[in-house]
């Protein structure tokens, strides 16, 4: 399926996954080109939610191999269209065709990568959390700012048709007054252990991986969770 830019930021895909064709994109050819940043389940299904919009997924980048052989097939099945499985993130931004990426890394590789988008002039698509803290969030707002970025964080909940309604009748007063609000946390509890390190996969590198930590972390399994989001 073919369809324009301005179709595309109307689309409900675009909405949910963020508007990724900025008025740089208006003046281009129809075909938005996203790259995939971290290549893990959650990636792909955001990739796969834009591709059936019309979006082509030109590349997909990840530190793990066996990440990259998922997402080749993931891919294959998905899309005629040619793409390339690279490991570092700087052949995808120094690249001027790439439109949009999709960064669906581990939580310490999100601020980074998005700065250094909008930099190249990418418009961006983050997962949450968005930033380890307060420095970060501020850096990626005045990078989307001073390059004339797109950047959305991925709090699709926020922006969903239901929190809207329930906003306005709240505003309208149909709940009357409301003296008290309870917030559960629903994810599970207990302590954590690392447990048995584990053996690093063959061709993955740790030390990117862990990124600018002033430790000398080794490698452990329940750190690594399995390769980039």
């Amino acid at each position: 399926m073919r369809v324009t830019r301005r179709q595309f930021l109307g689309s409900s895909a675009a909405i949910a996954a963020g508007a990724m064709a900025s008025r740089k994109a208006y003046a281009a050819n129809d075909r938005i080109n996203i790259a995939l940043i971290g290549c893990g389940h959650r990636g792909r299904m955001v990739a796969g939610g834009l591709m059936s919009h019309g979006a082509h997924l030109s590349y997909a980048c990840d530190l793990h191999p066996e990440r990259l052989e998922q997402t080749e097939a993931f891919l294959s099945q998905e899309q005629e269209a040619e793409f390339k499985l690279v490991k570092d993130m700087d052949e995808v931004l120094a690249d001027d065709d790439v439109d949009a990426v999709v960064i669906a890394t581990p939580d310490h590789w999100h601020a980074l990568p998005a700065v250094r988008a909008c930099q190249a002039g990418k418009d961006v698509y983050v997962e949450k959390i968005h930033s380890h803290n307060i420095f970060e969030s501020q850096k990626m707002v005045e990078a989307a700012a001073k390059y004339d970025r797109v950047v959305q964080v991925g709090t699709q909940n926020r922006s969903a048709p239901y929190l809207f309604e329930a906003r306005k009748r709240i505003e309208d007063g149909a709940l009357g007054d409301i003296p008290l609000i309870k917030v559960f946390n629903l994810l599970p509890g207990g302590p954590f252990h690392l447990g048995e390190t584990g053996e690093r996969p063959e061709g993955f590198d740790w030390n990117t991986y862990v990124g600018r930590t002033p430790h000398e972390w080794p490698y452990h399994e329940r750190i690594f969770r399995g390769g980039w989001m």
